[in-house]
This record gives structure tokens, sequence and C-alpha cells, in this order.
């Protein structure tokens, strides 16, 4: 059982993970129906108001981000606060809520039975594991590295799956003027175009598209590890 809950039971959360970075696969964005006509920005790249926003998150030490990624049955949302290379929140997987949780580089998430019972765990092992703690294997854990304040920095400044376009463009977002960045898939990054800069949302496209929202900057949370987390190398096979 031991093989089968540390790849089943992780691979959906993993999937969740990877589908946070900008990136889709057509040309189409919804965030149209939250802006006004564009308008040529900066002389800055879009590479530098990027950097500018990966910065002001880092500086801020802390966030909340919420959201979904995906669409129809495939749809998942997050709602999650981030500090430094801490988060503690939640995602939806099939619509089952999985709390997460990643203190000092180790990750942990807690389902309800359903979820386990979706992911292939047998009735029998089901009681063992709702409401515990479970730590994320290894394996996995270095997915989940993204789903942090440091890590969502790092996309900003280096996205994994696309080329960020020079063109600044000015928008409206909430009736406040932000800077837009785009990638060559049609993704788009929105930055508060006064100091600091952060990264407002994220709008994906394509196959993940789904927009993430960032509020909630320099609001600490106390987060730290729970005290008695199921490994799953210890579990019987």
């Amino acid at each position: 059982m031991r093989q089968r809950v540390a790849t089943q039971l992780t691979a959906g959360l993993a999937a969740a993970v990877l589908l946070t970075g900008c990136g889709g696969s057509d040309d189409s964005s919804e965030a149209a129906a939250t802006s006004s006509a564009e308008s040529s920005a900066s002389e800055e790249t879009g590479a530098e108001v990027a950097a500018d926003a990966a910065d002001a998150l880092e500086e801020a030490g802390a966030a909340h981000v919420t959201g979904t990624i995906g669409t129809g049955a495939e749809e998942q949302s997050i709602d999650l606060y981030l500090q430094g290379e801490d988060a503690t929140g939640s995602i939806t997987l099939g619509g089952q809520e999985v709390q997460l949780l990643t203190v000092g580089g180790v990750s942990y998430f807690q389902g309800p039975a359903d979820f386990w019972l979706s992911s292939g765990v047998p009735q029998e092992a089901v009681d063992q594991l709702v409401g515990v703690w479970v730590v994320v294997p290894a394996t996995e854990a270095a997915a989940f590295q993204q789903l942090t304040l440091t890590g969502l920095a790092q996309e900003l400044r280096s996205p994994s799956d696309g080329t960020v376009e020079d063109e600044v463009t000015t928008e409206e977002l909430d009736g406040e003027e932000v800077l837009v960045v785009t990638q060559a898939d049609g993704s788009s990054l929105y930055v508060a175009a006064d100091d600091p800069r952060y990264p407002l949302q994220i709008v994906n496209t394509g196959d993940d598209a789904g927009t993430l929202t960032f509020d909630g900057f320099g609001e600490e949370q106390e987060i730290t590890a729970p005290a008695d987390a199921l490994d799953l190398s210890e579990l019987g096979a």
C-alpha cells in the first residue's frame, strides 16, 4: 500500500501545482472583462516589469493568492497564504478540498475520506488518513515549492513555460491603472503601476486557462508544522 499511496495520492496535488505557472496554449484571454483598452506603457521591457513584481512580492514577505486553474471537470481552485518558503491553505481537486501546508521545505496535505477513496486508497486504509496531516513524499515535494512566495517570485522572473514579450501595456484592473506583461502564448501578468509594483493577477490561457489573484501583501500568518504528521514511508506495504 505504501507505494500506491505515495504515487496515486500525490499525483493530483502535484498536477495542480504545476498548472500554476503563467502559461497556456492559445491566444485567448478573459482579462478584457475587467480591463479597459490597452495603451503603450513604458520604455521598460516586460521582463523588467516582471522582475520588479517578483522583487516587490519577495519584499512584502507574505501574500494571499486565490483563483482557479483549468476548465470544466478539470477545474481546480486554490486559496493559499504564502510566506517566504512556507504556505498554508487549500487546493480543490475533483470537487474535494485538500488542505496544504509547507513549512521549512517540507510539505503536508490533509484530505477528506472521499478524496482518499477517489485517489485509490483501499477503504480499510482510509480511517488512518482522514483528518491526518500526511507528509508529501520527497519525490513529489519539489513540485510544491512553486506554491510558495519564493517559488512564485522565481516563476515571475523566469517563466518555465513561455517567453515574456518586450512590450508593456497599460490597462485598468478594478478601476486602477496597471501594467500588463504578456507571454508569447497570450498569458498575462498584471502589475501595480505604482510602487510597490505588486503582482496583482495572472491570467493563463489555453487548456490550463485560469486566473490567480494576489492580495494581502505583508499580512503574515502563523504557519507551523503539524505535530503528528504521518510519513507515508512508514506505512506497511
